[in-house]
């Protein structure tokens, strides 16, 4: 006999709170959800799988309405392998955008650090707005130079 999760159960197992399953739920993303005699939604550990492969295309950016259009894909079988292909590749593309971003959030972040840190132990923000390119670190100058940051 397979094991079955209450909706409490499976929100503790799955890390996430019942309203977000009942959400997803709720926007057709559990199309197969089994319920007990009495309505009440029953999660089996494919259910909880299931839960996870939601959770993850969410994290990803992927809006409910794309999920959902993604699911209904997947469920029409493999007539649909080229658009669910066409969709999880542009999500990594944007995905893949995302992570530049960051990466230059992080460098322009990093270059503060630096900058603070100078100022800090000379006493005076002059210290790093004033120094030298040659003087500067060389990842310090890369981020100048990437972030296009000239006087701040």
């Amino acid at each position: 006999m397979e094991k079955v999760y209450t909706i409490g159960e499976a929100a503790a197992v799955l890390g996430m709170p019942a309203s977000t399953i009942r959400y997803y739920d709720k926007n057709g993303l559990f199309p197969d959800m089994a319920r007990s005699q009495g309505g009440i939604r029953v999660f089996t550990e494919d259910d909880l799988e299931w839960a996870r492969f939601i959770e993850r295309l969410k994290v990803s950016g992927m809006p409910i309405r794309e999920i959902k259009r993604y699911i209904d894909l997947y469920r029409e079988g493999d007539s649909t392998i080229e658009e669910r292909r066409h969709i999880v590749n542009e999500r990594r593309e944007a995905i893949l955008r995302q992570m530049e971003d960051l990466r230059l959030s992080l460098d322009f972040i990093t270059y503060k650090c630096w900058y603070y840190d100078v100022a800090a132990k000379s006493g005076t923000c002059d210290t790093p707005k004033n120094m030298p390119i040659e003087e500067l670190p060389e990842d310090i100058r890369r981020i100048k130079a990437e972030c296009r940051i000239n006087r701040y």
